[in-house]
């Protein structure tokens, strides 16, 4: 009797324990998981002795469906149907299984991974569990062996630690090997292929690296612009300084005249390259839009990354030079010009600079020292000499004009010993003697300056307005002479008449010998002002001629 009691007793604290064993936490909230689920099937676990029946129940029945509910990722297929689909199967051994058996189970219960497994007892306390996952999509069977205990807490964190975790690796392989394929597929130009099978990878693994990039490059060369910059965009949020991503970005923004971004993504690449070149066309970009500070910002960048790179600093220079900002363009005119001391255009800006400045004099004082140390620097000879003159045009004062056009006439007296055929000495110096109303030296040095370059317009301007001042010189004269003629009479008329018509015969000769040099000067001239100066002069000329021929 004891006997029975004994037993009753011994099995009613099993049923106890086993019901206390079922007790299941309250699992945290989980993050909903926005890819495609993986559904995992798991064939009835074979026992391999009795004592391991009771662990496979409790799998079964709890653990197993408790651990899976902490993972939005994956869905357990319910484990009665699926063993009940088994049964109807007539596979009698989960262990005897070949590949396409379980692709065929796989089928028959729409799974994703077909999950296979045994349990032997070690201990009293503990089990091995022998595992198979089967892929569907890899057709790849992957083994795990790992321990569980009779304790369920320890339990649950071996099938996190073990069961899911190999889980993951099967699902980041099966991620991995599709995602290869959908890159193989776009480098053959097969994009139709690759948005398929990218589309698979991502749905298995939302976070996938770069995954974005090739499916934005995709739609791109599939001309889906919009789905492109989605994409691209989106890659760019997790990886802000993948460097692919931004090009193809900058280019599509390019097609697609979307500057402020185009130019944000240039940035974005010129920081994390350390591109002086890119800098120097974002400030190029900038200041074609009139935003003079944030070309300023990016112009620097790329003098800060690289010191000597000249074509930023031109850039810069001009860009504080059009905005008049002269102080500041002096700075890297100054530098320009030590490194190209030939170039017209750099050497003018810095003279102009100078004089917007209020630094003539520190102007002058620069290139008379640079002429000092280098007597071969053509441009600082001509940028003293038009300083001097511009000194000697704010004057009032005759002796210091005299002095400061004596400075000239020397400056440019030394310049073309040191280069005598240098065309714009002799030019200068016919502008100086023009001033000063000395018409022979005038005409003779503009003459020289046309003998060593006939492509020059201002030397023909001088001389036409040499020709047009005798024309008015010989025109008054003849006026005067047909005054006294009038008063006349005998032969001191017909005397004066003669040396009037010929004062007037000079004038006429003189204004249109002006008017050929001011047509040989316009069809040399290039600038829109040059050009409008000269037909000015013409209609000027014109009208003295017609003046002249018609007057008795």
């Amino acid at each position: 009797m004891k006997k029975w009691i004994l037993i009753a007793l011994t099995a009613v604290l099993l049923l106890i324990g086993c019901t206390a064993n079922r007790t299941v936490p309250t699992t945290e909230e989980t993050k909903p998981f926005s890819g495609v689920v993986t559904k995992v099937a798991i064939l009835p676990l074979k026992t391999m002795d009795s004592s391991s029946r009771y662990i496979q129940k409790i799998l079964t029945v709890r653990d197993l469906n408790y651990v899976f509910a902490k993972y939005p990722q994956y869905k357990l297929l319910n484990m009665n149907e699926v063993a009940e689909q088994f049964k109807y199967s007539g596979y009698q051994d989960v262990e005897d299984l070949d590949i396409d058996e379980m692709k065929e189970l796989a089928d028959m219960t729409g799974c994703d991974i077909l999950v296979m497994g045994s349990i032997t007892s070690v201990r009293s306390d503990e089990f091995a569990m022998a595992m198979r996952f089967f892929s569907v999509k890899t057709e790849e069977l992957t083994q795990l062996d790992f321990m569980v205990n009779k304790d369920k807490v320890k339990r649950w964190d071996a099938l996190e630690k073990s069961f899911i975790a190999k889980l993951d690796d099967v699902v980041s392989n099966e991620v991995n090997k599709i995602y290869n394929i959908a890159l193989n597929y776009f480098a053959n130009g097969n994009y139709g292929e690759a948005e398929k099978n990218l589309k698979l990878a991502m749905g298995l693994d939302p976070e996938l690296k770069d995954a974005y990039y090739y499916m934005g490059s995709i739609y791109n060369k599939q001309g889906k612009t919009d789905l492109a910059i989605q994409n691209l965009e989106m890659n760019l949020a997790k990886n802000p300084e993948h460097t692919p991503t931004l090009i193809t970005l900058i280019d599509i923004y390019e097609k697609t005249n979307q500057t402020s971004k185009r130019l944000e993504a240039m940035e974005k690449l010129a920081t994390i390259n350390e591109n002086e070149d890119l800098w120097l066309t974002i400030g190029n970009m900038y200041a074609e839009q009139k935003n003079v500070s944030k070309a300023e910002h990016a112009l620097k960048k790329a003098i800060e990354i690289n010191p000597n790179f000249t074509e930023a600093q031109t850039r810069l220079a001009f860009l504080y030079y059009d905005n008049n900002r002269y102080d500041e363009a002096i700075t890297y005119l100054e530098y320009l010009f030590d490194k190209f001391p030939d170039n017209e255009l750099i050497s003018n800006r810095l003279a102009v600079a100078y004089q917007k400045a209020n630094r003539l004099d520190d102007a002058i004082s620069k290139y008379e020292t640079i002429i000092k140390n280098n007597p071969q620097n053509t441009m600082a000879y001509l940028n003293a000499v038009n300083l001097y003159r511009l000194k000697a045009s704010e004057s009032t004062d005759p002796a210091f004009v005299a002095s400061i056009n004596k400075k000239a006439i020397d400056t440019l007296s030394a310049l073309i010993k040191q280069h005598p055929d240098n065309a714009l000495a002799y030019m200068n110096m016919a502008a100086i003697y023009l001033g000063q109303n000395k018409y022979q030296e005038a005409e003779t040095y503009a003459l020289q300056a046309l003998k060593k370059d006939p492509t020059l317009y201002l030397p023909y301007v001088y001389l036409a307005t040499i020709s047009q001042s005798k024309g008015t010189n010989d025109y008054n004269h003849f006026i005067d002479l047909e005054k006294q003629a009038a008063k006349a009479v005998g032969t001191k008329a017909k005397t004066l008449k003669n040396q009037r018509d010929n004062a007037k015969s000079s004038a006429v000769s003189n204004f249109r010998k002006a008017l050929d040099y001011l047509n040989n000067a316009k069809v040399r001239a290039t600038s829109e002002e040059a050009i409008t100066d000269i037909n000015n002069r013409i209609a000027r000329v014109n009208q003295l001629i017609t003046q002249a021929t018609s007057t008795y």
